[in-house]
């Protein structure tokens, strides 16, 4: 980039806005997660029996920070309640179904996310259209979070990952 396409103003005006910046922000507003399989889940505490304690509840390339029992538990027992649903999944994806997963492009990405609060927990079903090799897929909206799952292994890990959070941060937890 030449000097002529890109300017940049090094000079300080003396006033607030120049010595402070520009008051900027950039929020995730959402993020669509696809999980096919039996993803592996894992669970890390952190300062436990402090009010400082926090929990990183990994699934896949998924991290997510969770400090409350009570965020924990509603998202827990929401995925829980969405068992008849996932009961319409194939069992696992195989073949030609698992194109779903194929990444479109030479990049990989990892998400960290820290839940807080009373996060809206919402779900459904995803009807395949016809005549592409796509599947039925149960979407779960966890705040920003989407989460397409693929297969009744993908539900049933992913439940696991949230039971177990709600459960270690219930040991010493007064906000349930």
């Amino acid at each position: 980039m030449g000097a002529v396409e890109h300017r940049t103003n090094t000079q300080d005006t003396g006033t607030a806005t120049a010595r402070q910046g520009v008051g900027g922000a950039v929020e995730v507003m959402g993020m669509v997660l696809r999980v096919a399989g039996p993803v592996a889940c894992r669970v890390d505490m952190q300062f436990a029996g402090t009010p400082e304690r926090q929990l990183g509840l990994s699934m896949g390339t998924v991290l997510i920070y969770l400090r409350s029992h009570y965020t924990a538990l509603k998202i827990a027992r929401a995925w829980s309640s969405a068992a008849p649903l996932a009961a319409s999944l194939a069992p696992v994806l195989t073949g030609s179904r698992r194109g779903v997963m194929a990444p479109t492009g030479p990049w990989s990405t990892a998400t960290m996310v820290r839940l807080n609060g009373s996060p809206s927990v919402t779900g459904g079903l995803i009807e395949p259209v016809a005549g592409t090799e796509a599947t039925r897929m149960l979407r779960m909206r966890v705040g920003p979070l989407v989460w397409e799952l693929c297969d009744g292994a993908a539900f049933a890990a992913t439940v696991k990952g949230w039971k177990l959070a709600a459960d270690m941060l219930a040991v010493d937890s007064d906000d349930t």
